[in-house]
């Protein structure tokens, strides 16, 4: 058969088994064998769904999205709807960055630990299952005006876009024969979903009795070429998979009056967030990281995790938002900035470079004359601080502050603090 599905366990929702078996009716048009990994446990982390096929493994978080996605590397991500309302994605949970990145560190494990038991002894060390694809998946689409601002470890595409990213994206190094493949869900003690892989056998043998109607013809016709067989596979799986999707929606951040308090997220297992709060009425002493390194090849920044020095990847630069003083009729913000590098660095404090905003359309600028210093210099190796001011007191009804670092010192990144009574 072109498909399979391997399960750890059944899937308990109605919603979620429909969505699987569109998937499988979508790649079974395809030619070639996919195999459909859904509801396993790998060095005890649970992955929602992987994909194999010949050339490629890819990993997958699936979100549902009803408007503008706004997220980065570090920090929660808000879904902003149409009317103005904010919701957290994965309240409580590690944002889809670094859920797509924890799947990937323990199946990408597992598979090189495990490498020799399934591929040839010259396979085995020519094959690094750390080139498995990192795939963020939002459904239907990813709306206009969304602000991603990911790494290069991670893709995100839109529901609408996967089906031609399954058929034509590919894992360097990986190169599977069908035993190969078949080997993987073996070792993850995966099982076959026996009722749902007979449901698509017998559609496939189904005979048909009466002549064909002509727009069954030209369907047939249609499935002979590229281009309809990309449609037959959009079509299915932005059926299904947005059923699966519906069951997992976004919990809506509450509106509060007053106090307010900061919610922390959850770290990554790499350390990518390192995020800590502890709140005393209106002040939140908490701390959300960036890091960038230069890249020399393209000549450009790049966001990277902050605890990779192991690979070789450490951030040349670090900032850190540590504060939020929102007491009284002005907020005060406490900023630090650790200099890796063998050059001075600086951030500035002004509200050219810093640009601060609610989700209810209220912005805070920065006053210039009141930030202490007007620009954070740190020499190389060392760390320094700095505190930014608004003129203005925080409202108290907002949801969400978004903080933006325009410029200065390695190009826009974001800090997105959710807050909740």
């Amino acid at each position: 058969m072109a498909v399979q599905v391997w399960i750890g366990e059944k899937p308990e929702h109605p919603q979620e088994r429909r969505a699987i078996l569109g998937v499988a009716q979508a790649l079974e048009k395809l030619e070639g064998l996919f195999l459909i990994l859904a509801n396993f446990s790998v060095n005890g982390r649970n992955i929602d769904l992987v994909i194999i096929k010949h050339d490629a493994i890819v990993i997958i978080e699936l979100k549902h999205c009803d408007g503008r996605v706004i997220g980065s590397v570090n920090g929660p991500w808000i879904v902003e709807g149409r009317n103005g309302e904010q919701k957290r994605l994965n309240p409580g949970r590690k944002n889809p960055y670094n859920q797509v990145i924890s799947y990937f560190h323990a199946l990408t494990n597992f598979l090189n630990e495990h490498r020799r038991e399934f591929l040839s002894e010259q396979k085995a060390n020519d094959v690094d299952f750390r080139t498995c694809k990192r795939l963020i998946v939002i459904a239907p689409r990813i709306e206009e005006g969304s602000q991603l601002d990911l790494d290069w470890k991670v893709e995100v595409r839109g529901l609408d876009e996967l089906p031609a990213y399954m058929i034509t994206e590919r894992s360097s190094e990986i190169e599977l024969t069908e035993e190969e493949m078949l080997a993987i869900p073996k070792l993850l003690h995966c099982t076959p979903w026996a009722e749902l892989n007979e449901v698509v056998q017998e559609e496939r043998a189904a005979p048909t009795s009466a002549p064909a109607q002509p727009w069954l013809v030209r369907l047939r016709q249609a499935l002979q070429t590229t281009t309809g067989r990309l449609a037959v596979v959009f079509a299915s799986i932005a059926l299904f998979l947005l059923l699966f999707l519906l069951f997992r929606p976004p919990a809506a951040i509450p509106r509060p009056d007053a106090p307010l308090t900061l919610i922390a997220g959850t770290p990554a297992d790499s350390a990518i967030l390192s995020f800590n709060t502890t709140t005393s009425f209106c002040r939140w002493n908490t701390y959300q990281l960036v890091g960038k390194r230069w890249d020399s090849a393209e000549q450009r920044w790049q966001s990277v995790a902050v605890g990779e020095a192991a690979t070789g990847t450490a951030p040349d630069i670090i900032v850190a938002l540590e504060q939020i003083d929102a007491c009284g009729d002005r907020i005060e913000l406490t900023w630090s900035i650790q200099n890796n590098t063998t050059r001075p660095v600086s951030l500035p404090l002004r509200h050219d470079n810093i640009k601060i905003s609610d989700g209810l359309g209220n912005d805070y600028p920065l006053a210039d004359g009141d930030s202490r210093p007007a620009i954070i210099s740190a020499s190389p190796g060392t760390r320094q601080r700095g505190i930014a001011v608004v003129r203005r007191p925080l409202a108290a009804n907002a949801s969400t502050l978004r903080i933006n670092l325009v410029e200065q010192p390695f190009g826009e990144a974001s800090f997105i603090v959710a807050l909740q009574p």
